[in-house]
């Protein structure tokens, strides 16, 4: 079975943007995709030609990485299936070229190397912290270590 192009409603978008994918069974469940991760693959995947298979695996490096309104899903399906990028859905649809260009401003996205560093980032970010409050928890403690034996001299004094 040859693969095609379908798509699915975003249920965050209350079906008004679509997400596109390619699959041999017509499933989500068995599919290849494209997102802010790079290409997704679901499950099997799905039956690709030779030269479909080259523009899939050559789709990051030449059109970078994802962006919901200049290479979102719909382009990678159809370059990756016909060798032509299209977005119905920019090019097409006012309202949805609209949100998608808002959105791609203000969205985060990250390609798999990128993501890979951001959570090294996140990850020494977290240590410097712990690192800091375990610091921050020894300095008190000796601050009251000070004031406590300021006390205890004082009262020893007084006695």
């Amino acid at each position: 079975m040859s693969a095609s192009i379908y798509s699915v409603a975003i249920e965050s978008t209350a079906g008004i943007a679509r997400h596109y994918f390619i699959s041999s069974d017509g499933t989500f469940e068995n599919s290849i995709g494209w997102g802010p991760q790079g290409i997704e693959y679901q499950g099997k995947g799905a039956q690709l030609t030779v030269e479909q298979e080259q523009r899939a695996s050559e789709y990051l490096h030449k059109f970078g990485k994802y962006n919901i309104h200049t290479n979102n899903c719909e382009m990678f399906a159809w370059y990756v299936i016909t060798g032509r990028r299209y977005s119905g859905q920019v090019q097409e649809k006012l309202h949805t070229a609209i949100g998608a260009k808002m959105v791609s401003l203000v969205q985060p996205v990250l390609t798999a190397r990128e993501m890979v560093n951001h959570q090294y980032e996140q990850a020494i970010v977290r240590r410097f912290n712990e690192d800091l409050e375990k610091a921050k928890f020894a300095w008190l403690k000796s601050e009251q270590a000070m004031r406590d034996d300021f006390w205890k001299k004082r009262d020893a004094k007084e006695n």
